[in-house]
């Protein structure tokens, strides 16, 4: 998968590679724990057309880089919307951060785990 997070006590490191880095113009985001308001895994639809910046399939679903979704700025990373790690954010670049993962549910876990420490 070219999408990783790192899990350390007080942050995640989310890093892209290879095309999804090209695609998404960007290769890591880094995300205090603090930041999180909540953490779920489920499915992400955004409209075909909201304004983007980075890369959008127009018959596929995929969706890499920094979208306008309900007037807030959230960043996407996935070529299938269903069953995808989803990061609700305050007082951060972004309102939320949306991955797909090879475990998303294992992530949830382990960055639920993390919060109950902070």
């Amino acid at each position: 998968m070219s999408r990783h997070i790192e899990f350390a006590s007080d942050r995640l490191i989310i890093t892209f590679t290879g095309l999804t880095a090209a695609a998404a113009l960007k290769k890591e985001i880094t995300v205090p724990l603090t930041a999180i308001s909540s953490v779920r895994v489920g499915d992400f639809k955004i409209n075909p057309v909201a304004f983007r910046i980075g890369t959008s399939g127009i018959t596929r679903n995929i969706k890499h880089g920094r979208f306008l979704y309900q007037n807030e700025w959230v960043f996407l990373s996935f070529s299938n919307h269903k069953n995808v790690l989803i990061l609700d954010l305050d007082n951060f670049e972004y309102k939320k951060i949306v991955l797909e993962l090879d475990s998303p549910q294992e992530a949830k876990n382990k960055i639920e785990n993390l919060l109950t420490r902070v």
